[in-house]
């Protein structure tokens, strides 16, 4: 069975996804911060992250940034926001995002992604070369 790790302060939105994510046969983990989640992702090695890019202890990117340096590199990592700021999605891609969802995000196509990232995650350039693996405007 496949871990995903939640990080995201809004304890509804996690909650909701949890369940979803349950649903489809992962186990979850969560974190309400990001020293929490780096915490569990350091600890439970999980296969795939989700997170928020505004978090109290940290920003998204930072966070997704030290998974890189606790040996999680190739762990994938879906961006979650309520921003609409055209600057996050680039900034996604360059820290290697599997994928960018904004608030609110389309929960079959979050866990098409999540389907998709976790089949290719020992083929991380496989997924630039996907079409749609990002939501939004690129």
């Amino acid at each position: 069975m496949k871990t995903i790790l939640i990080i995201e302060d809004d304890k509804r939105l996690a909650a909701a996804l949890a369940i979803r994510l349950k649903a489809s046969g992962y186990e979850v983990l969560q974190a309400a911060d990001g020293i929490e989640g780096l915490k569990l992702a350091a600890h439970h090695r999980p296969d795939l992250v989700v997170m928020d890019v505004w978090l109290p202890g940290g920003v998204g990117f930072f966070i997704a940034q030290r998974l890189q340096h606790i040996s999680l590199a190739e762990t994938p990592v879906i961006f979650l926001t309520a921003s609409k700021k055209k600057d996050l999605w680039e900034i996604a891609e360059e820290v290697g995002a599997a994928g960018f969802f904004e608030k609110p995000y389309d929960s079959a196509q979050l866990l098409d992604t999540i389907r998709l990232a976790l089949d290719r995650a020992h083929r991380p350039h496989a997924l630039k070369d996907c079409p749609g693996h990002f939501s939004g405007k690129l």
